[in-house]
């Protein structure tokens, strides 16, 4: 089977000789159609991030089954899928208290092989099938999709409400869309790239504002902030600017992943202004099904967030290029299958 391997820090080949993937009884075997790659993917290639070494890599993917284990009888062979990544144990203290995005026992691309190669198995009870109006494309986009959906829901926003959003990366442009169709009032967006900000404005952001001038938006909420704040950066100077940003009694969201150790200045903010601060990592089942109903009424387009298409020959290159931070692609597309 060919896939990318992931060696060690900043070693990723393509491989033709690593073995087809054996499906347990309750295990479907997918041939891999599109992978999107993602930025933990570029983190744990680069710094170790939440990946095990030597393993391939890749966990937005969309397939179609060809191979199906004996007590399987959800799916059948030729059903265009998806999955969720995250496989709980079912067993642990999380997962009995109704917790499984807590249980890291399995979780696809990060612990145990990926999907950047020609083939991966999944536990069926983590497959949804694809829509036959969605693209293949569509369908590998759906993962990413489901962290701007279950970060709004946990976030509590009510329609009405209003919100910033640091970064117009993949995450960033997807929960934009995600809060307009929650009924959000106004959503500002803070980013430092042109055509980031363009793309934010055209996918339903109301006010797109340069990163040294996040501030500005106090004046478009009577000078108190915004109700909400999704932090898809993760960044120092991000998480202290949402600090000083959020209105007494807000909610920051924090997204962005940042794995090396950094201290930030305005943590009595937190106190001081009532804030609530939360992280997630992981998403429910329903976050699946939600992402792909938006995508399906077209209340999300997916699509303009794609800006370069590879193949599996050009994936090598493109770690390399995605690890430059000056590199301005949002989503690199695997077209494999």
């Amino acid at each position: 089977m060919r896939g990318i391997f992931f060696e060690r820090l900043m070693q990723i080949y393509l491989r033709d000789d690593l073995p087809k993937p054996v499906i347990n009884s309750d295990e479907v075997l997918i041939k891999v159609k599109n992978c999107g790659i993602c930025g933990s993917d570029i983190s744990s290639f680069k710094s170790g991030g939440m990946s095990s070494q030597e393993m391939i890599l890749g966990h937005e993917f969309s397939g179609e089954i060809i191979e199906m284990g004996l007590n399987v009888n959800s799916f059948k062979i030729g059903d265009r899928v998806v999955a969720n990544p995250n496989e709980p144990c079912l067993e642990c203290n999380y997962c009995k208290s109704g917790n499984e995005t807590s249980c890291i026992h399995h979780t696809i691309g990060v612990t145990h092989d990926g999907a950047l190669a020609e083939y991966i198995k999944v536990r069926a009870d983590r497959v949804h099938k694809l829509p036959d109006s969605l693209s293949f494309e569509e369908g590998a986009m759906v993962e990413p999709l489901t962290i701007a959906v279950h970060a709004v829901k946990l976030s509590g926003f009510k329609i009405g409400n209003n919100a910033a959003v640091f970064g117009a990366g993949t995450i960033g442009l997807m929960i934009i869309q995600v809060l307009k169709a929650a009924g959000a009032s106004n959503i500002f967006v803070i980013e430092p790239i042109e055509y980031k900000q363009k793309l934010a404005l055209e996918l339903g952001a109301d006010f797109v504002f340069d990163t040294k001038k996040w501030n500005r938006i106090l004046k478009h909420t009577d000078k108190i902030g915004p109700d909400f704040i999704f932090d898809c950066v993760g960044i120092p100077d991000t998480i202290m600017n949402s600090l000083m940003l959020i209105k007494r009694g807000g909610f920051i969201m924090l997204i962005g992943m940042y794995s090396a150790p950094f201290e930030v200045k305005g943590w009595f903010q937190i106190i001081s202004k009532n804030i609530t601060f939360k992280g997630m990592y992981l998403v429910d089942q329903d976050a699946f099904k939600t992402a792909i109903r938006l995508i399906e009424q077209k209340k999300v387009n997916v699509t303009p967030l794609i800006t370069r298409r590879v193949n599996l020959e050009e994936v090598t290159e493109s770690f390399k290029r995605l690890s430059d931070a000056l590199h301005e692609d949002i989503k690199v597309m695997v077209n494999i299958g």
